[in-house]
Protein backbone atom coordinates (compact mmCIF):
# COMPACT_ATOMS: atom_id res chain seq x y z
CA UNK A 1 0.00 0.00 0.00
CA UNK A 2 1.42 3.37 -1.01
CA UNK A 3 -0.16 6.54 0.36
CA UNK A 4 1.02 9.98 -0.75
CA UNK A 5 0.18 13.11 1.22
CA UNK A 6 0.35 16.45 -0.50
CA UNK A 7 -1.42 19.75 0.00
CA UNK A 8 -2.29 22.99 -1.75
CA UNK A 9 -0.11 24.95 0.72
CA UNK A 10 1.90 24.55 3.90
CA UNK A 11 0.59 24.68 7.44
CA UNK A 12 -2.48 22.49 6.95
CA UNK A 13 -1.35 19.41 8.88
CA UNK A 14 0.24 17.42 6.06
CA UNK A 15 3.20 16.09 8.04
CA UNK A 16 1.07 15.58 11.15
CA UNK A 17 -1.30 13.51 9.03
CA UNK A 18 1.56 11.55 7.45
CA UNK A 19 3.04 10.73 10.87
CA UNK A 20 -0.24 9.60 12.39
CA UNK A 21 -1.51 7.67 9.38
CA UNK A 22 1.83 5.85 9.18
CA UNK A 23 1.42 5.09 12.89
CA UNK A 24 -2.00 3.63 12.20
CA UNK A 25 -0.63 1.38 9.46
CA UNK A 26 2.31 0.29 11.62
CA UNK A 27 0.04 -0.61 14.52
CA UNK A 28 -2.47 -2.37 12.30
CA UNK A 29 -0.03 -4.39 10.21
CA UNK A 30 2.74 -4.93 12.74
CA UNK A 31 6.38 -4.16 13.36
CA UNK A 32 8.46 -3.65 10.23
CA UNK A 33 5.41 -3.24 8.00
CA UNK A 34 5.52 0.50 7.40
CA UNK A 35 7.90 3.28 6.37
CA UNK A 36 7.47 7.01 5.91
CA UNK A 37 9.46 8.62 3.10
CA UNK A 38 10.03 12.35 3.59
CA UNK A 39 10.30 13.98 0.16
CA UNK A 40 9.37 17.47 1.35
CA UNK A 41 12.34 19.88 1.12
CA UNK A 42 11.43 21.08 4.64
CA UNK A 43 12.13 17.55 5.98
CA UNK A 44 9.55 18.00 8.73
CA UNK A 45 8.96 14.27 9.16
CA UNK A 46 12.68 13.58 9.48
CA UNK A 47 12.92 16.36 12.07
CA UNK A 48 9.98 14.86 13.96
CA UNK A 49 11.71 11.47 14.08
CA UNK A 50 15.00 12.98 15.24
CA UNK A 51 13.31 14.82 18.11
CA UNK A 52 11.91 11.57 19.43
CA UNK A 53 15.13 9.54 19.21
CA UNK A 54 16.66 8.27 22.46
CA UNK A 55 20.37 8.14 23.30
CA UNK A 56 20.78 4.98 21.23
CA UNK A 57 19.24 6.67 18.20
CA UNK A 58 16.05 4.63 18.43
CA UNK A 59 13.05 6.59 17.15
CA UNK A 60 9.94 7.34 19.15
CA UNK A 61 7.90 6.34 16.10
CA UNK A 62 6.70 2.78 15.34
CA UNK A 63 8.00 2.92 11.75
CA UNK A 64 11.12 3.98 9.84
CA UNK A 65 11.42 7.50 8.51
CA UNK A 66 13.78 7.86 5.55
CA UNK A 67 14.74 10.57 3.11
CA UNK A 68 14.45 10.69 -0.64
CA UNK A 69 16.65 8.11 -2.35
CA UNK A 70 17.02 5.81 0.67
CA UNK A 71 16.09 2.16 0.32
CA UNK A 72 12.57 1.13 1.33
CA UNK A 73 11.54 -2.50 1.76
CA UNK A 74 8.39 -2.20 3.85
CA UNK A 75 5.04 -3.33 2.46
CA UNK A 76 3.25 -0.12 3.38
CA UNK A 77 4.78 3.26 2.54
CA UNK A 78 3.57 6.76 3.33
CA UNK A 79 5.10 9.61 1.33
CA UNK A 80 5.17 13.03 2.95
CA UNK A 81 5.63 14.96 -0.27
CA UNK A 82 6.16 18.63 -0.88
CA UNK A 83 3.14 20.89 -0.98
CA UNK A 84 1.43 21.82 -4.22
CA UNK A 85 2.73 19.02 -6.43
CA UNK A 86 2.33 19.90 -10.08
CA UNK A 87 3.20 18.75 -13.57
CA UNK A 88 5.21 15.55 -13.84
CA UNK A 89 5.64 15.31 -10.06
CA UNK A 90 1.88 15.25 -9.56
CA UNK A 91 1.39 12.73 -12.36
CA UNK A 92 4.08 10.49 -10.86
CA UNK A 93 2.38 10.63 -7.45
CA UNK A 94 -0.95 9.65 -9.00
CA UNK A 95 0.68 6.90 -11.04
CA UNK A 96 2.75 5.32 -8.28
CA UNK A 97 0.37 5.67 -5.32
CA UNK A 98 -2.69 3.74 -4.25
CA UNK A 99 -4.26 6.85 -2.74
CA UNK A 100 -3.50 10.57 -2.68
CA UNK A 101 -4.48 12.21 0.63
CA UNK A 102 -4.91 16.00 0.55
CA UNK A 103 -5.26 17.66 3.98
CA UNK A 104 -6.87 21.08 4.22
CA UNK A 105 -8.31 23.39 6.83
CA UNK A 106 -12.06 23.96 6.38
CA UNK A 107 -12.16 27.76 6.26
CA UNK A 108 -13.13 29.72 3.16
CA UNK A 109 -9.68 30.95 1.96
CA UNK A 110 -8.23 27.43 2.29
CA UNK A 111 -11.11 25.91 0.36
CA UNK A 112 -10.67 28.43 -2.46
CA UNK A 113 -6.99 27.51 -2.73
CA UNK A 114 -7.83 23.80 -2.44
CA UNK A 115 -10.26 24.09 -5.35
CA UNK A 116 -7.46 25.18 -7.65
CA UNK A 117 -5.25 22.30 -6.53
CA UNK A 118 -8.07 19.78 -6.92
CA UNK A 119 -8.44 21.07 -10.47
CA UNK A 120 -4.75 20.32 -11.05
CA UNK A 121 -5.18 16.81 -9.63
CA UNK A 122 -8.17 16.05 -11.80
CA UNK A 123 -6.47 17.39 -14.93
CA UNK A 124 -3.40 15.25 -14.22
CA UNK A 125 -5.65 12.24 -13.68
CA UNK A 126 -7.34 12.81 -17.01
CA UNK A 127 -3.98 13.01 -18.78
CA UNK A 128 -2.94 9.70 -17.26
CA UNK A 129 -6.21 8.05 -18.23
CA UNK A 130 -5.52 8.95 -21.84
CA UNK A 131 -2.23 7.06 -21.88
CA UNK A 132 -1.22 3.60 -20.81
CA UNK A 133 1.47 3.43 -18.17
CA UNK A 134 3.29 0.65 -16.36
CA UNK A 135 2.29 0.08 -12.75
CA UNK A 136 4.54 -0.87 -9.84
CA UNK A 137 4.05 -4.59 -10.49
CA UNK A 138 5.08 -4.28 -14.15
CA UNK A 139 1.58 -4.56 -15.55
CA UNK A 140 0.01 -1.92 -17.75
CA UNK A 141 -2.23 0.28 -15.62
CA UNK A 142 -4.95 2.36 -17.24
CA UNK A 143 -6.01 4.48 -14.28
CA UNK A 144 -4.37 6.86 -11.79
CA UNK A 145 -4.84 6.65 -8.05
CA UNK A 146 -7.91 8.25 -6.51
CA UNK A 147 -7.55 11.23 -4.21
CA UNK A 148 -9.40 12.15 -1.06
CA UNK A 149 -9.47 15.37 0.94
CA UNK A 150 -8.97 15.25 4.72
CA UNK A 151 -10.28 18.11 6.83
CA UNK A 152 -7.74 19.05 9.50
CA UNK A 153 -7.46 21.71 12.21
CA UNK A 154 -11.26 21.82 12.37
CA UNK A 155 -12.49 24.22 15.11
CA UNK A 156 -14.15 22.27 17.91
CA UNK A 157 -17.54 23.92 17.38
CA UNK A 158 -17.50 22.93 13.71
CA UNK A 159 -16.22 19.45 14.49
CA UNK A 160 -19.07 18.72 16.88
CA UNK A 161 -21.97 20.68 15.43
CA UNK A 162 -21.75 21.74 11.77
CA UNK A 163 -18.83 22.37 9.43
CA UNK A 164 -19.69 24.82 6.60
CA UNK A 165 -16.45 24.00 4.79
CA UNK A 166 -17.37 20.32 4.61
CA UNK A 167 -20.81 21.18 3.29
CA UNK A 168 -19.32 23.35 0.55
CA UNK A 169 -16.86 20.66 -0.54
CA UNK A 170 -19.54 17.98 -0.52
CA UNK A 171 -21.80 20.17 -2.64
CA UNK A 172 -18.95 20.60 -5.13
CA UNK A 173 -18.52 16.82 -5.34
CA UNK A 174 -15.02 16.76 -3.83
CA UNK A 175 -14.25 13.30 -2.36
CA UNK A 176 -13.83 13.62 1.41
CA UNK A 177 -12.96 11.35 4.28
CA UNK A 178 -15.98 11.00 6.55
CA UNK A 179 -13.67 11.38 9.54
CA UNK A 180 -12.05 14.75 10.23
CA UNK A 181 -9.39 16.02 12.61
CA UNK A 182 -10.05 18.68 15.21
CA UNK A 183 -7.55 21.42 16.05
CA UNK A 184 -5.88 20.23 19.27
CA UNK A 185 -2.84 21.26 21.28
CA UNK A 186 -1.92 17.57 21.59
CA UNK A 187 -0.61 17.55 18.02
CA UNK A 188 1.91 20.29 18.80
CA UNK A 189 2.94 18.46 21.97
CA UNK A 190 3.47 15.23 20.02
CA UNK A 191 5.55 17.03 17.40
CA UNK A 192 7.72 18.60 20.09
CA UNK A 193 8.26 15.20 21.69
CA UNK A 194 8.92 13.45 18.38
CA UNK A 195 6.16 10.88 18.87
CA UNK A 196 2.78 10.18 17.27
CA UNK A 197 -0.15 11.66 19.16
CA UNK A 198 -1.02 8.14 20.33
CA UNK A 199 2.25 8.21 22.29
CA UNK A 200 0.98 10.91 24.63
CA UNK A 201 -1.00 10.30 27.79
CA UNK A 202 -4.29 11.95 28.62
CA UNK A 203 -7.82 12.03 27.29
CA UNK A 204 -7.19 14.91 24.89
CA UNK A 205 -4.33 13.09 23.18
CA UNK A 206 -6.29 9.88 22.94
CA UNK A 207 -9.26 11.75 21.47
CA UNK A 208 -6.88 13.21 18.89
CA UNK A 209 -5.53 9.75 18.10
CA UNK A 210 -9.03 8.35 17.77
CA UNK A 211 -9.71 10.81 14.96
CA UNK A 212 -6.67 9.66 12.99
CA UNK A 213 -7.49 6.04 13.75
CA UNK A 214 -10.88 6.57 12.11
CA UNK A 215 -9.22 8.16 9.08
CA UNK A 216 -6.84 5.20 8.86
CA UNK A 217 -9.65 2.68 9.06
CA UNK A 218 -11.54 4.49 6.34
CA UNK A 219 -8.42 4.68 4.18
CA UNK A 220 -7.71 0.95 4.43
CA UNK A 221 -11.36 0.07 3.86
CA UNK A 222 -11.50 2.23 0.73
CA UNK A 223 -8.40 0.61 -0.74
CA UNK A 224 -9.73 -2.84 0.07
CA UNK A 225 -12.94 -1.85 -1.70
CA UNK A 226 -10.96 -0.61 -4.69
CA UNK A 227 -9.18 -3.95 -4.90
CA UNK A 228 -12.50 -5.80 -4.84
CA UNK A 229 -14.20 -3.37 -7.20
CA UNK A 230 -16.60 -1.87 -4.65
CA UNK A 231 -14.84 1.17 -3.16
CA UNK A 232 -14.29 4.77 -4.21
CA UNK A 233 -10.97 3.86 -5.78
CA UNK A 234 -12.71 1.36 -8.02
CA UNK A 235 -15.28 3.90 -9.08
CA UNK A 236 -12.63 6.46 -9.93
CA UNK A 237 -10.12 3.96 -11.24
CA UNK A 238 -7.57 3.94 -8.43
CA UNK A 239 -4.69 1.49 -8.29
CA UNK A 240 -4.73 -1.35 -5.82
Amino acid sequence: MIITLTSHKGGVGKTTSAINLATYLAERFGEGSTALVDTDPNESALDHAERGADLTGRSGLPFRVVGLGQEVWEEHVVFDSQGRLHGEDLEEALEQSDLLVVPTMPDYPEIRALARFVGDVEEASERLKETQHVGRDGTVASRPAPYRVLLTMVPWWENRVYCPGRAELEEAGVPLFDAQVESRRAFKQAAAAGVPVSGLKGRAAQAAWEEYRKVGEEMVAELAGAASGTGYGAASGGAS
